[in-house]
């Protein structure tokens, strides 16, 4: 079994008994599946989502190998993508419900800083980590967190589908249109199309109807 860790790495809330499975990794380029914590009941403004999916991303490679950036205490469950289904709900939280699909955000942001409050959760001010890489992450069973940190899928849209939007495709969000403001009609370049992120770019900028260059190889 692995001993509960407080701290920086503590930001998933869990229970005593040591009943539920995760993938985590003990040491540069070794994975474990272990038995860890289950996750905790939802307190107030929390939710437990039972996750079905999860994405691998450049990220997860990074922390695998032991990027020397990745400042962090082993073993870490790993995991910065992921969705799931809504177990459980606590007091206070609303336009969610169990059974819900739900994408999770990857980051533990703080909630209060004007970024946050502007819903502009990636320019946190004191963002505490990025789950699995700085701290636990979403490869396992159960999780209990802060219910802003999900987001419900649109009907019709499977977890498997969900997993890869917080990043994926939320970062091409983010290039494309809040920050190159792209419209129907432009033109645009995406290099690597490839990849899962060029792959990503192609499918929003051709759902914009915006005319796509792409670059492969």
């Amino acid at each position: 079994h692995v001993p509960r860790r407080d701290g920086m790495q503590a930001l998933f809330r869990t229970t005593d008994g040591y009943s539920m499975r995760a993938l985590q990794l003990l040491a540069d380029r070794k994975l474990s599946i272990v038995d860890v914590p289950m996750s905790a009941e939802p307190g107030p403004g929390e939710v437990r989502v039972k996750i079905g999916a999860v994405a691998l991303n450049h990220i997860d490679v990074w922390g695998w190998r032991g990027m020397a950036f990745a400042k962090r205490k082993l073993p870490l469950t790993i995991g910065a993508e992921a969705a799931g289904t809504i177990e459980s709900i606590g007091p206070g939280v609303e336009g969610l419900a169990p059974g819900q699909v739900v994408a999770i955000y990857g980051a533990e942001t703080c909630g209060t800083c004007p970024a946050c409050h502007a819903g502009r959760d990636n320019l946190c001010e004191n963002v505490a980590g990025v789950r699995g890489f700085h701290i636990d992450g979403l490869a396992c069973e159960y999780v209990t967190l802060k219910a802003r940190h999900v987001v419900p899928a649109p009907e019709g849209v499977s977890v498997r589908d969900a997993a890869c939007t917080p990043i994926t495709y939320g970062t091409v969000e983010h290039m494309l249109f809040d920050n190159a403001h792209l419209e129907a009609g432009q033109t645009i370049l995406i290099q690597a199309g490839g990849s899962g992120i060029g792959t990503a770019a192609i499918q929003l900028a051709k759902a914009a109807r915006a005319t796509i260059i792409t670059t492969v190889g």
